[in-house]
């Protein structure tokens, strides 16, 4: 290719294209020397000068002052006549950020135009469609004109995505920013779609027109109206304003749903506004709104901080207002909070925190939502950490919020404040250096605590009331120990230790019985009528005289004790190995301990007080009470200290088989793990010395799938005629060891079937098949089956009965019909004791590619909901909806 320079372009220099360095005369020489090279070398220098000139030529003809490079894989060609340039064959040009695409290029630097076109191929099909991208935007086209001076284009059957949008027009104008970065491109489209279906030929969409996108911004239509497979439908909209911004702006949340309730009349559903705060917080603010003055809003939060932390705050408050049968307002107020704060592992070495806090009155997520897991959600929790560690030093330091609530009770309770300073077990007479064995003192070791609590318990509705708050239970608790390990005869840990606890509390509770009556009635209902009162008369043996009743003496009050203990404890191994076939050994591990311990006896200290129970001459009987009695941490015992000795027995079972697939070809398997026996010995009762032996375990079946759980207890001691404990052996009674108290079972399975699958035949190997089996096509659906029985005592009697406490199986997950049809199941339970199903929660859902229509159900709560929709994004307001909530409301459109 060769190619004549201007007059007016600069003179060539060769420094251009060999840059200029020490070794640079060094190489000029080796070229001269060696002739060979030099031809190859002109070539090159002749190639890079005429680019370098065109592409001068080019950005000075289009008065551009930048280079513009561009290219072609078959071929290009400069009418030097009519100053343009053809490019043929995946051609480009580039200039700054812009880059445009196509089969076919038309550099017209006369006009300062490009055309972009496609351009057929050897069997005459159009290839290279044109392609536009900048920094700003990014559209396909049939035809595309552009001018570099004005940033001004025409376009033909435009073709761009807008975030979830599509925009599909016959013919457009673009008009760029003219180098103001204050303004921003726009697009003027006539008869033009926006969908959210990304198929080539799309199944729904908005035909307007006219039309105008602002990329990244927004899309705004004029009269519009819905066209589904390429039908316009009677569905008119005078306007569009379709937000579709990246970034956070300010705005209108536009309503979603209404809803027309027998109860609360028409309302509006989830309007409200979008603020972001700064670049790390927004706030959204959400309202729904009823005719007849029921009312409800969530604000939520979001915070995210790189590298630091991020989470969200959701406050929620309804109130429902509806009319009963009598045609009386009722009012249901109900609230929500729930916090999430999750903070980066990188964030700090040293200190974490984190958690959940979730809480709510007057059950107000099932009264708001109709799914299983809200409507069953039985327990509510919350808990919300700090800990701070000190490297390099012994010591630690937390605190928390916790918070359990139980949606049926409507029992809420809370630890707030609570902290704890914790000093770890260290060794004070231990030295730096050691030289020789360790010296018997040098074991001493020494741990501290200390933690702080305040406890509130109330219903719900009445949580945040000032009575609460004073009815709390307050206190500090310090502890301190000390313990040292010796070993006798070598397999023996002999191991004293010593305790110390002290405990200040802010009040005491003093109890008084006041000089008042205290009635019970009977009230004596007409058989026949129940809701008639014949008479109401005074129980005269249930009548009381005084009430007895407890006060708070405020002021600060501290509680010490003390105990010291011993213990003995060793390790038994007992194994057998085999040196043939499958079964190849076992081992049976023994971990016997014994332990005994005093403390202070207040039984007589001036910790107890006496109340009467009767102001009546004759019946004042008193009884003793504990001042430290309603305190939250420990309390004097009246009880004489007894001398009490326990004792435990821990066993381990393993054994070893055969495995191919196990190192070394045998794989140990542990059979039960940590089984404990344990109870105690008093050597200062008189009678019923022996406490009843307890155990208990937990057995992993079929790797985990499956869990068997047990605790029982044995009684050394009979039962008499009335069901009560007495001093006689049941091994001279009834000539066994001891006899079963308790027993508990329960097997709880919990499983998909997809994981049964991959258990059976091996984790990955999922069948050729895909969905054609039945294991494929139930792979999502989980299964949950709990069974439990009981050993309990038949009342006034000394006999026992086993009973079936526990056994219900539940079914949840998504069961694929076809590629399109889903059955999906939230929970179907059935409770066999009673031969009940408990909330079935379940609907059907057909994939309509950028459509859905599901259809949902819950029969026992009486709810429902139908809907055809647009898969959620920027036009899910598109749908038909039907249902009826918990309150009968039924959704219009």
């Amino acid at each position: 290719m060769s190619a004549q320079t201007p007059d007016t372009l600069p003179p060539f220099q060769i420094e251009t294209f060999i840059p200029r360095t020490d070794s640079t005369p060094k190489q000029l020489d080796i070229l001269l020397n060696r002739p060979d090279t030099l031809p190859r070398m002109v070539d090159t220098l002749v190639a890079a000068v005429d680019s370098a000139i065109a592409r001068v030529r080019l950005a000075r003809n289009l008065g551009i002052r930048e280079e513009v490079n561009y290219g072609a894989r078959d071929s290009m060609y400069f009418d030097i006549r009519n100053k343009q340039l053809h490019l043929w064959g995946e051609a480009y040009v580039r200039y700054t950020d812009l880059d445009i695409t196509a089969g076919y290029i038309l550099v017209d630097y006369v006009n300062n135009v490009v055309t972009a076109e496609p351009f057929p191929d050897t069997s005459g099909r159009m290839q290279g469609i044109p392609a536009f991208k900048n920094s700003d935007q990014n559209f396909t086209a049939q035809r595309i004109r552009y001018n570099f001076k004005t940033e001004k284009g025409k376009i033909q059957e435009l073709s761009t995505r807008q975030e979830d949008l599509y925009v599909v027009s016959e013919a457009g104008k673009f008009i760029g920013t003219g180098g103001d970065s204050t303004l921003s491109p726009v697009f003027y489209n006539k008869d033009a779609l926006i969908t959210t279906c990304d198929a080539e030929h799309k199944h729904y969409g908005i035909r307007a027109r006219k039309q105008k996108v602002v990329p990244d911004k927004l899309v705004v239509t004029g009269m519009s109206n819905l066209e589904v497979a390429g039908i316009p439908t009677p569905l008119i909209l005078p306007f569009g304003f379709y937000p579709i911004t990246k970034s956070r702006k300010a705005g209108l949340i536009i309503p979603r749903d209404f809803e027309f309730a027998d109860a609360e009349g028409l309302g509006i559903k989830q309007w409200g506004w979008y603020q972001p705060v700064n670049e790390h917080v927004d706030l959204t603010a959400q309202f729904n709104a009823y005719v007849s003055g029921s009312f409800g809003t969530l604000i939520t939060t979001r915070y995210n901080k790189r590298y630091g932390y991020n989470g969200n705050l959701q406050l929620e408050y309804n109130r429902r207002v509806q009319e009963n049968a009598q045609a009386q307002k009722v009012t249901q107020q109900s609230y929500g909070l729930r916090l999430t704060h999750n903070q980066d592992p990188k964030a700090h070495p040293s200190r974490k925190f984190g958690g959940t806090i979730n809480l709510q009155t007057n059950n107000n997520q099932s009264l708001n939502n109709n799914d299983y897991s809200n409507v069953f959600q039985n327990e509510l929790r919350s808990n919300l950490n700090y800990y701070q560690s000190f490297p390099g030093k012994p010591y630690s330091y937390s605190a928390s919020f916790s918070h359990s609530q139980n949606t049926r009770t409507r029992l809420m309770n809370v630890s707030f404040p609570t902290a704890q300073f914790t000093l770890q077990r260290i060794y004070p007479f231990k030295r730096k250096e050691v030289v020789g064995k360790s010296r018997w003192y040098e074991q001493v070791t020494f741990v501290l605590r200390s933690e702080m609590d305040n406890r509130l318990s109330a219903p719900d509705t009445a949580f945040f009331t000032s009575e609460t708050l004073r009815n709390s239970r307050a206190g500090i608790r310090h502890t301190a120990g000390s313990d040292i390990n010796f070993k006798l005869f070598k397999y023996i840990n002999l191991s004293p230790r010593i305790n110390y606890e002290e405990n200040w509390y802010p009040y005491t509770t003093r109890r008084e019985l006041l000089d008042s009556i205290v009635y019970r009635y009977d009230t004596i209902r007409d058989p026949e009528n129940p809701n008639v009162i014949l008479s109401i008369v005074v129980d005269s043996a249930a009548t009381t005289w005084g009430l007895d009743t407890m006060f708070r003496e405020w002021g600060f009050s501290p509680f010490r004790t003390f105990d010291a203990g011993v213990s003995l404890s060793t390790a038994l191994f007992f194994t057998q190995q085999f040196k043939k076939g499958w079964f190849r050994g076992f081992r049976h591990t023994i971990k016997p301990s014994i332990s005994t311990g005093f403390g202070p006896d207040f039984s007589g200290s001036n910790y107890f007080r006496t109340v009467e129970t009767d102001l009546r001459p004759g019946f004042n009987d008193t009884i003793t009470y504990n001042i430290f009695e309603d305190n939250i941490y420990g309390r004097p015992s009246q009880n004489s200290r007894d001398i009490v000795l326990s004792y435990s027995l821990l066993n381990v079972l393993e054994f070893k088989h055969r495995s191919k697939k196990a190192e070394g070809g045998l794989k140990k398997v542990r059979i039960f793990d940590n089984l404990t026996f344990s109870g105690n010995y008093n050597l200062s009762a008189d009678s019923l010395q022996w406490s009843p032996i307890s155990t208990g375990g937990l057995f992993r079946l079929f790797k985990g799938v499956s869990q068997f759980t047990w605790n029982t207890s044995f009684d050394p001691y009979i039962l008499n005629e009335r069901g009560v404990r007495v001093d006689r052996f049941v091994l001279k009674e009834e000539g066994k060891l001891v006899r079963v108290a308790n027993l508990g079972l329960a097997l709880n399975t919990n499983f998909s079937v997809g994981q049964l699958r991959d258990m059976i035949q091996g984790k990955g190997k999922a069948p050729a098949g895909g969905y054609d089996d039945l294991a494929g096509w139930l792979k999502d659906f989980h299964v949950t089956h709990r069974i439990g029985w009981a050993l309990r005592p038949v009342p006034g009697t000394n006999r026992d009965t086993f009973a079936l406490t526990t056994n219900n199986i539940s079914v949840y997950g998504r069961i694929p019909l076809s590629s399109k049809w889903s059955f999906d199941i939230g929970n179907i339970s059935y409770d066999f004791p009673s031969r009940q199903i408990v909330y079935p929660d379940f609907g059907l859902t057909r994939d309509l590619h950028c459509w859905q229509i599901s259809l949902r159900t819950q029969p026992v709560r009486g709810t429902y909901e139908l809907f055809i929709n647009v898969k959620p994004g920027t036009l899910d307001f598109l749908k038909v909806p039907y249902r009826k909530n918990n309150f009968d409301g039924r959704a219009v459109f």
